[in-house]
């Protein structure tokens, strides 16, 4: 068995999806609320915003999956799965910050259209990016792993 706390590409994923993607989906959340625009599909219906858990319950999934013992053999074959979808998290959350900065240096009436959509594309990208490492994080662990729903 491998203790996770030796292994900081496992930590860096938990970390992420309990912390950084938390609070760049509470942001668009908060967004939404203020432009009072409800989020669409590419098929123009409403989509319902997503549902994270409670910051406590969330606390005490993340020290059970940091305290919890990983089958080496389970980690081995999903390693680079997990390498890969960080790699991609960290991209996409600097895209997402750059245009989150972009934003702000235009102001809200006079931010280029470009810029309002790479910002939603780089949320999008992250939430299905999210679900994918909590895909796997769940084999690793054999537990159930579904913060955004």
């Amino acid at each position: 068995m491998i203790d996770p706390v030796q292994l900081p590409l496992l930590l860096k994923a938990i970390d992420f999806v309990f912390e950084e993607g938390r609070k760049i989906l509470e942001e668009r959340r908060e967004r939404r609320k203020l432009n009072d625009v409800p989020p669409k599909s590419q098929d123009s219906e409403p989509v319902k915003d997503l549902v994270l858990p409670e910051p406590e319950d969330e606390k005490g999934i993340r020290q059970d999956l940091l305290t919890s013992k990983v089958d080496e053999l389970l980690w081995q074959n999903h390693q680079f799965e997990i390498q890969h979808l960080v790699k991609l998290l960290e991209t996409y959350s600097h895209n997402y910050y750059l245009a989150r900065e972009q934003y702000a240096k235009w102001g809200n009436a006079l931010v280029p259209p470009i810029i309002v959509h790479n910002m939603q594309d780089a949320e999008n990208s992250m939430i299905e990016t999210i679900k994918q490492l909590e895909i796997v994080l769940s084999k690793v662990y054999k537990k159930d792993i579904n913060l955004i729903q």
